[in-house]
């Protein structure tokens, strides 16, 4: 008799409907030009890059 439990995926496919929202989404970003954006990259790179690199991980941002 076999015990293991059925595998499944976590994955689940998008929706059309989860697309439209993400697309709105970039739609906003693409829009938006309050200047947070350039604001916040400095700040998420200097923390993100030091983190990466504890675990051995590539760089996400090239200087």
């Amino acid at each position: 008799m076999n015990t293991q439990p059925k595998a499944s995926s976590l994955i689940k496919p998008i929706t059309p409907e989860q697309i439209d929202k993400v697309i709105q989404l970039f739609d906003e970003w693409m829009a938006d030009e309050s200047g947070y954006d350039e604001e916040t990259l400095p700040e998420l790179q200097v923390a993100i890059d030091p983190e990466r690199d504890l675990i051995s991980a590539r760089r996400l941002f090239d200087e």
